[in-house]
């Protein structure tokens, strides 16, 4: 199965678990930020291995993300999670994500989630969206530090206004729930239409529901953040 067919049967199965009161997370590891490299000639491969033995980190995670695509044993993920470390080290912020997931995992190595939080911390003190995500998501679990449901919702709130649909949909259950924040159910229902906005199927669901139960002048007030929201974003990218 490949990773977009498991990343919508993840999507349904959280949509289902909401509908029999499951928990409020509904991912753990994120997919891939990036997509991984196209295959090489050989040329080409020869190429990036000799760079990335001379130490060239943008090489070092080509040849981590082609160890990634094509693993088929767990020796195929040491390698690639050894060339990953590599880049890691040298503060590839790509590759810091990567090597967590991988760690995270434990695929091809023993799963080390206090590592993997420290990847993902490197990654996301510049402000890569997914290792917050994650970094979020660890600290709920308490995987690699002690759980926190407070410290996860600042993170998944970093990750939703960096514009992360996934986080914004995340941050709206904890708003609807008072899991980790105050309850506000004005600021769910905002969370949810920035959410669907972003494609995330079960946001839609949310705020369906969620805007049965408000006033016409609360729902108002929801709108006034969604267009605040998009008018920041647009001028921070501007």
């Amino acid at each position: 199965m490949n990773m977009k067919k498991m990343m919508r049967w993840a999507l349904l199965a959280a949509v289902l678990a909401s509908l029999v009161g499951g928990a409020v997370l509904y991912f753990t590891a994120r997919e891939a930020t990036v997509a991984a490299p196209a295959q090489p000639t050989q040329r080409e491969a020869e190429a990036v291995a000799a760079r990335a033995q001379s130490g060239d980190p943008e090489a070092q995670l080509r040849m981590g993300l082609w160890e990634l695509q094509n693993a088929l044993k767990p020796a195929d993920y040491a390698r690639a999670a050894e060339w990953l470390r590599k880049a890691a080290e040298s503060n590839n912020t790509e590759a810091e994500y990567r090597l967590a997931t991988v760690l995270q995992a434990g695929r091809g190595v023993p799963r080390d989630d206090t590592n993997a939080v420290f990847w993902f911390q490197q990654a996301a003190a510049r402000q890569h969206v997914a290792s917050i995500y994650n970094l979020g998501m660890m600290y709920e679990e308490g995987r690699g530090v002690a759980p926190d449901a407070k410290t996860a919702a600042r993170f998944m709130r970093q990750a939703a206004e960096l514009g992360d649909a996934y986080a914004q949909y995340n941050l709206a259950r904890r708003c609807e729930e008072g899991h980790g924040v105050t309850r506000d159910l004005v600021e769910a229902l905002a969370w949810y239409q920035l959410a669907e906005d972003g494609g995330i199927a079960g946001a839609k669901m949310g705020r369906s529901a969620l805007t049965s139960r408000l006033s016409a002048e609360e729902r108002e007030r929801a709108d006034r953040k969604v267009s605040d929201f998009k008018q920041k974003s647009v001028a921070s990218h501007g």
